[in-house]
């Protein structure tokens, strides 16, 4: 915990890499996820709702190996309201050889992971939830 989350290793809609800056002034959740994992699914009406809760002032970001067609396909059937960084599968295992899915960091206003979940349920949403609130 603490060390920096390396946004800069990842690749923006326009193809071009993050900046290490892009993190910070706001805490950030960074959710780890596939179209095809069902947990993923199942936390899917919390984050929105998490997301929904805090608007802009909160850095909402889901990442994900699956190419940005079958994230975008997804996307028609399902609500997934986060900012999403697609065709990731390279960055996730140079990073985090022990990363599953579904997994959210939760990053501080500096760009540092403070804490890091599984699967969001219930108890997990009203948590953070708190946590979102106390940080404005």
């Amino acid at each position: 915990m603490g060390t920096h989350f390396p946004i800069e290793n990842y690749k923006n809609s326009e193809g071009k890499n993050f900046n290490s800056n892009d993190l910070k002034g706001k805490i950030s959740f960074i959710n780890f996820w596939s179209t095809h994992c069902e947990p993923c699914l199942e936390e899917l009406p919390y984050l929105n709702k998490l997301k929904e809760l805090s608007g802009e002032k909160v850095n909402f970001i889901a990442i994900t190996y699956d190419s940005k067609e079958k994230v975008d396909q997804f996307l028609t059937k399902k609500p997934f309201n986060f900012q999403h960084i697609t065709d990731s599968g390279q960055e996730l295992k140079s990073y985090f050889t022990l990363l599953r899915n579904p997994m959210t960091f939760m990053v501080d206003k500096n760009g540092n992971i403070q804490e890091i979940t599984g699967t969001i349920e219930e108890t997990k949403f009203e948590i953070l939830q708190k946590i979102v609130k106390e940080s404005f």
